[in-house]
């Protein structure tokens, strides 16, 4: 018999995001260390290491939104959204748009930040796609 899940606050959801997001950070690092470009040679000078993409949160008001940012060699900056944790009970949900996550499949879900290996549910792109 499955035991009932404890109700977190909206308080204590955030904290568990704020200690998983270094945890996801080092996927997304990893990942960028193993698959980067190598050094370009731009006139007489190598260009600057890039930086990896940092994660990081924008507070809705239903959904925590979590966003890739990247800095490029050349100055400019792109951002992607990474997925989406939803305030009220730390559901894991994949994003459909820049706005809003996927809700509409059977599967939408993914897991809950609260759970024990909530880890598994991110890749260093993104959410899962299914369970």
């Amino acid at each position: 018999m499955s035991q009932p899940k404890p109700n977190y606050s909206e308080l204590e959801i955030q904290h568990i995001l704020g200690e998983l997001l270094p945890q996801i950070q080092l996927k997304v690092d990893s990942n960028y260390k193993k698959y980067k470009a190598p050094k370009q040679i731009v006139g007489k000078s190598y260009l600057s290491e890039s930086k990896p993409p940092v994660l990081t949160i924008q507070n809705g008001r239903v959904y925590y939104k979590l966003i890739l940012q990247n800095t490029s060699d050349f100055g400019g900056n792109s951002a992607t959204v990474y997925g989406f944790i939803r305030r009220k009970d730390g559901a894991i949900l994949r994003a459909a748009t820049w706005k809003k996550p996927e809700t509409r499949t059977k599967t939408a879900i993914h897991g809950y930040i609260t759970d024990e290996y909530c880890i598994d549910c991110f890749t260093p792109y993104g959410v899962i796609y299914a369970i």
